[in-house]
């Protein structure tokens, strides 16, 4: 297959063409609406309109809940489907837990499982905190795996250095995607399971 340069230079032409028509016809779209809704048509400029239809391809609307709203109000559906799901389950889990892990911190000052000596005493607290976040989830008379409870408290809020930097990785590259306006963030809370080495996104 064989083509010169200038073949490639008209074909450009007419793509930039259509793009700058494209343009014009959005940029009279919006003038009319904000004219309709008693804003200055100048309001909005050319160059933001140009940069919006370049790169429409790539746009994702992107609404989120509040942490506020997570916890006031949580999505029943949602939780209920994730606890039903094999795979989800285990995330759902410690997202109760480490919930639960804040809850008793702010009633007793310190992380569970921080003094060996109160390690026996923090499990049966965390588990009822932890069924205490369950019932303000709505799902009262549930509970969580015993090893699970037995486990967060066993490491007391360790932050091991490899797992630590991830979660470092992963919360700079949101924020270079929100600062930047550049690819989707991610919609919900993220559960790291360093034990099995999964990751999920939970939207609640």
């Amino acid at each position: 297959m064989t083509s010169l340069t200038e073949y490639y230079v008209s074909l450009q032409k007419i793509y930039q063409a259509k793009a700058e028509s494209d343009c014009l016809a959005m940029e009279h779209r919006v003038k009319s609406i904000l004219k309709r809704i008693g804003r200055d048509p100048e309001s909005i400029s050319r160059a933001y309109i140009k940069t919006f239809c370049k790169n429409t391809r790539k746009l994702k609307v992107c609404r989120y809940r509040s942490m506020e709203e997570e916890f006031s109000s949580p999505a029943l559906s949602e939780v209920q489907k994730y606890f039903a799901d094999e795979d989800s389950c285990y995330a759902m889990n410690f997202y109760v837990l480490l919930r639960a892990v804040d809850r008793l911190a702010a009633s007793y000052s310190r992380l569970p499982g921080i003094f060996d000596s109160e390690i026996v005493e923090d499990v049966p607290r965390l588990k009822a905190a932890a069924v205490s976040v369950l019932s303000d989830m709505g799902l009262k008379g549930a509970s969580l795996s015993e090893d699970l409870v037995t486990e967060v408290c066993r490491f007391a809020g360790a932050e091991i250095h490899p797992v630590a930097a991830f979660i470092g990785g992963v919360a700079s590259q949101e924020v270079i995607k929100l600062v930047t306006k550049q690819f989707v963030p991610l919609n919900g809370t993220f559960i790291f399971n360093g034990i099995d080495l999964k990751s999920q996104v939970l939207a609640l």
